[in-house]
């Protein structure tokens, strides 16, 4: 069975860990995943918001880009990584060599690429990664990891493996039933970690708790699980304009609704989880993870020896060797046993991701129907709005990361904004606000001159005195409004000059007119006493 026995690896073998113990007083790191049940919840766009948020109040975070899929992180971040876990784990540069730092204050580390290798990782590669994720955990208190959405085993064994698990779900039907389905493979699995959900695009606090409640409802019935109520994310439509700028919607508009969910978020988690110590970091974390996957993979071949070599007694029976057959078929046959079986959708789901990611390995691209799929695929699924909308942001920032400039040109984006007016004067205005407030954001002036709008609207034919006497009041209001008296021109102030000069001639005339009536009482004074001396003289 030489087709069976090359499975067996040297990593099989030399994979122990209790030969890489932890210092007792080594520094751990709380470790979180994200997750959950189906794509187009928002799961991303959560954790790169609350990590930065988080990085806000002072905390030290790092995101661990799991994703298998795409390389939503960089995108949302606006991040074109150079270096990817691949790099390390081949030996070509170090752990802190290929972490971006972000101007948000998050460190992510772009491992995407070098995680689809955890399967076949040896014994000297797994030491390496051990290492370098143990002098990583050193610099962060936290580490969010972003696992890709689905309930394939990949992402089954990212959970498993963490302490504390985040898992998104929306109160779409869909949403709530696969966010069971993945609760329920983790219960199989006997996951021993605390699960929290998170209530994503939802109108209010009442709105996200009793979808939580019909949710936790349905877990307490039917599995062994304990799932806590972790917050939840109001539905806004900064959301979707933050993906476009590829800036997390809490530096952007800190008080937007969705931000103060995701702020509280945040607290939660600096106070439930950070300030507990853990037993369990980020090395701690790996090497459970990379211990699981290596016990999946001996169980695996174990499965396929027992199932290919079947117990006999006696002598073993010499078989004829059969030619190897061809790829055509082995999937003649893997299609008749679909169609004839009825396989488990759950393992078909897992073959496929496996297959597409081995074909993409094995020829650098997808499948060439693979647009066609994707089309189907969309138009199959039921998506919501505000799902739909992410979509098409996340493809717009890929075409802009491939091709360095933007999907729309300005006249078709210009075309596209007025069009969604529909001839709505209110919705009109408020866009040519808008557009006039970014622009002096921008540029710190006005995109209008003012004083030269007024002049040509009064040069208009249809501009009358009434309308210019309105527009002089006017003025006049908002003046004393703005500097609290009344406006004043040139010819006002020169005649209230002249007015205040007249009167302060007047004051002084009055003053003058005063001193001669003095002068003139003293006078008279001077002369009765002049004529009552000489008639004194004359008596004598």
């Amino acid at each position: 069975m030489d087709h069976i026995n090359h499975l067996d690896t040297p990593a099989m073998e030399n994979l122990n860990f209790a030969e890489q113990p932890l210092a007792a007083d080594k520094h751990r790191a709380h470790v979180m995943v994200f997750t959950s049940g189906k794509g187009g919840v928002g799961k991303t766009c959560v954790t790169t918001n609350v990590a930065t948020a988080m990085a806000r109040k002072g905390a030290r975070v790092c995101i661990f880009d799991a994703d298998t899929g795409l390389a939503n992180i960089n995108i949302l971040l606006g991040l074109r990584p150079e270096y990817t876990l691949e790099h390390v784990l081949n030996g070509e540069k170090t752990i802190h060599d290929i972490v971006i730092n972000t101007r948000q204050g998050v460190a992510v580390v772009p491992g995407a690429t070098g995680i689809a290798q955890f399967a076949d990782l040896d014994a000297a590669t797994i030491k390496r990664l051990y290492t370098a994720l143990s002098d990583l955990e050193a610099d962060y208190d936290y580490f969010l990891i972003d696992t890709a959405a689905g309930v394939a085993d990949s992402v089954l064994q990212f959970i498993e493996s963490a302490p504390n698990t985040f898992l998104l779900i929306t109160p779409e039907p869909t949403s709530l039933t696969d966010g069971f389905s993945m609760l329920k493979l983790l219960n199989n699995r006997h996951y021993p970690g605390n699960i929290r959900v998170v209530v994503n695009m939802v109108d209010d606090y009442p709105h996200a708790t009793e979808t939580y409640r019909r949710f936790s409802a349905a877990v307490d019935k039917y599995l062994d699980l304990t799932v806590d109520y972790g917050g939840f994310v109001a539905r806004d439509e900064n959301v979707p304009q933050s993906i476009v700028k590829q800036t997390p919607v809490v530096e952007l508009i800190g008080n937007a609704p969705a931000s103060r969910c995701l702020f509280a978020l945040a607290d939660n988690m600096l106070k439930h989880i950070g300030k507990s110590e853990t037993e369990m970091g980020l090395a701690d974390y790996w090497k459970n993870f990379l211990q699981e996957t290596a016990n999946e993979q001996t169980e695996s071949i174990q499965e396929v020896k027992t199932a290919s070599e079947p117990y006999q007694a006696g002598p073993t029976p010499q078989h004829t060797a059969e030619p190897p057959k061809s790829f055509a078929e082995l999937a003649d046959q893997l299609l008749s046993s679909m169609q004839s079986q009825s396989p488990d959708r759950q393992k078909m789901e897992d073959f496929a991701g496996h297959f597409m990611t081995r074909f993409q390995s094995q020829f650098g691209n997808f499948p060439a129907n693979f647009r066609q799929l994707l089309f189907r695929w969309l138009e199959a699924e039921d998506y919501a709005a505000p799902q739909l909308q992410e979509l098409a942001g996340t493809l717009e920032m890929l075409y802009m990361a491939k091709h360095q400039h933007p999907l729309h040109s300005l006249e078709n984006s210009l075309a596209r904004l007025i069009a969604q007016c529909k001839d709505s004067e209110s919705q009109m205005r408020s866009l040519t606000t808008q557009m006039r407030a970014a622009y002096f954001q921008a540029f710190q002036t006005d995109v209008f001159d003012a004083r030269q709008e007024v002049l040509d609207g009064i040069q208009k034919t249809d501009f009358s005195e009434a309308d210019f006497q309105q527009l002089l009041d006017a003025l006049g209001q908002a003046f004393e409004h703005r500097f609290k008296r009344p406006y004043q021109g040139e010819s006002d102030l020169l005649l209230a000059s002249a007015t205040e000069s007249l009167e302060e001639m007047v004051t002084e005339e009055q003053k003058l007119q005063a001193q001669v009536d003095e002068l003139t009482n003293s006078f008279q004074e001077l002369n009765k006493r002049r004529e009552a001396l000489l008639a004194t003289i004359k008596q004598i």
